[in-house]
């Protein structure tokens, strides 16, 4: 494994390089610097075409929203793994993780009406039981996310678990006029915590940059019975500033400490054996797009003996890598003092 990754940095190296030696020799033509644009190259050469889309906005200089416009799609419920379900909409997941003892449910979508009629619509068709449901899990403090939990927090009694850090960052948005009602604060959770349900154990990280308390987490699989680990970076979306924005219900910890918890995190991951992702975005994992190209389409089309859409370990790594590049490359672009520019990825994709 360590072998594999290392192959694969020696060859993003020499890619990277090359791009490099080609921007110098154009920066010393044209007398300017652009390493920022060096960053936002190598990210559009790892994403190729198979990871393009949404997760290159990040390489825009200004970053802009990768959500979808428009009414939302909601997705058909979809039993991903043996134990893990998509319910959500082209713009916002949930899933459902179903272990020996219970449900531990990531992510409750935007309100009430989200709970009642796509999560608990969806346990319904997908033969799940949301009595069941013994741990709601809130990756960050954004009404996105939690808008649903307090609707089921009242109706089936689970306990909720957020960090302390986002908590506090929805308390404080609480105040705000049109946020979110949030769920009665439960339990806090900590850097490093496993939560055991069953035959299941998910371990946390705190992972501040996205929010002040964003929590990202390794969560165990099987496919067919084979054993799998998926990482799951609980904030995607970049802050705009490289350090903290401490407004109201919708802080941020800034860009250096993104980097800071998205290195960490990476190296989590490899340390643990990582081959696969999801995320809290379906657009960031392509797990829903459009019905048409995405993973729950390959997932239905998928024939006895063929990969999860879900797995693969350079997949896996690309993914990663065009985050980082992204991070780079925005990081760069604020310290040359957000030159105008047109990105690579707003001209090649």
């Amino acid at each position: 494994m360590r072998k594999q990754l290392a192959i694969f940095a020696s060859a993003l190296a020499l890619c990277a390089g090359t791009l490099a030696i080609q921007a110098s020799a154009q920066d010393a033509a044209a007398g300017r610097t652009a390493s920022y644009q060096d960053h936002f190259d190598a990210a559009n050469m790892l994403a190729a075409q198979d990871l393009a889309g949404r997760n290159l906005y990040d390489c825009k200089t200004p970053p802009v929203s990768a959500a979808p416009t428009g009414k939302p799609m909601v997705a058909p419920p979809t039993k991903v793994f043996d134990q893990l379900y998509y319910l959500g909409t082209n713009i916002v997941a949930s899933w459902a993780l179903v272990t020996s003892a219970g449900i531990i449910q990531i992510d409750t979508l935007n309100n009430t009406d989200d709970a009642q009629n796509i999560i608990l619509a969806d346990y319904k068709k997908a033969g799940l039981d949301p009595s069941q449901i013994k741990y709601i899990i809130l990756t960050h403090g954004h009404g996105d996310h939690f808008g649903g939990a307090k609707y089921l927090q009242d109706t089936y009694h689970m306990h909720i678990l957020m960090s302390a850090a986002d908590w506090d960052m929805v308390a404080v948005g609480a105040k705000e006029p049109n946020f979110p009602t949030p769920p009665a604060r439960d339990m806090d959770i900590t850097d490093g915590q496993k939560l055991t349900l069953g035959d299941t154990t998910i371990t946390f990280y705190v992972t501040p940059g996205h929010t002040p308390g964003t929590v990202s987490m390794l969560v165990p699989v099987t496919d067919h019975g084979v054993k799998h680990l998926l990482s799951f970076w609980g904030g995607s979306a970049m802050p705009r500033t490289l350090e903290p924005n401490p407004s109201g219900g919708r802080a941020d910890s800034g860009l250096l400490t993104y980097k800071q918890s998205f290195l960490r995190f990476l190296k989590i991951g490899e340390d643990a054996g990582v081959d696969g992702f999801i995320a809290n975005h379906p657009y960031r994992d392509q797990t829903y797009i459009d019905g048409k190209d995405d993973k729950l389409t390959k997932l239905a089309a998928r024939k006895p003996g063929d990969p999860s859409p879900w797995i693969g370990r350079s997949t896996y790594i690309r993914y990663m890598m065009i985050g980082l590049e992204c991070l780079e490359g925005q990081i760069a672009w604020i310290q040359a003092g957000k030159p105008q520019a047109v990105s690579s990825a707003d001209s090649s994709h």
